[in-house]
């Protein structure tokens, strides 16, 4: 199996709380669990779904993301999208995602964060009261061609806001997103 990490810029103390309140804690568990593993071959389940967004070729050869939907509901803003692994080696989240989320977790999506380009704020993933993020966690390794569905939630952006930014570490920004009701 191939191990895939590579460095990550180092974010200051206290950032990842930016967007996020510490007032009501977070309904969700905090023992969540990733998407499971499906054959690259399979059906994209609804990919692109009201995103039109292309896939994404990131850093690494043969991974590629699709945004599925960026839904708002009135307590959550959720994002959802496939992470494929077209080449010909396993490919694990590990620990580069942790490092730039600061999760404990072994493999989270805590990093995913939001742009709102028109407000000029970023939105970090929501937390539950124990700091563990409200997204996919413990992603297993996306064995070669197959692909994982993962999640993550996000305070909701004002009504105004109809498209934002998704960004994706190791993958180039996903700009103009649509917001889904």
């Amino acid at each position: 199996m191939l191990r895939i990490c590579s460095p990550l810029l180092a974010l200051s103390a206290g950032v990842w709380l930016i967007g996020c309140s510490s007032a009501a804690p977070a309904t969700a568990p905090a023992t969540t669990s990733a998407s499971p593993l499906v054959p690259a071959s399979a059906p994209q389940p609804a990919a692109n779904a009201g995103t039109n967004a292309p896939a994404m070729q990131g850093e690494y050869p043969g991974i590629t993301v699709t945004i599925q939907e960026l839904k708002r509901s009135s307590s959550a803003l959720t994002l959802k999208f496939v992470m494929v692994n077209q080449s010909k080696a396993d490919f694990a989240l590990g620990a580069a995602f942790r490092e730039a989320s600061g999760d404990s977790d072994w493999a989270s999506v805590g990093a995913v964060h939001l742009v709102d380009g028109t407000n000029k704020k970023k939105y970090f993933v929501m937390r539950d009261s124990d700091g563990a993020c409200l997204c996919s966690r413990n992603v297993p390794t996306i064995a070669a061609g197959s692909q994982a569905v993962l999640w993550a939630k996000f305070p909701v952006p004002p009504d105004d806001v109809q498209k934002i930014t998704v960004e994706i570490p190791h993958f180039p920004p996903f700009e103009d997103v649509p917001v889904t009701r």
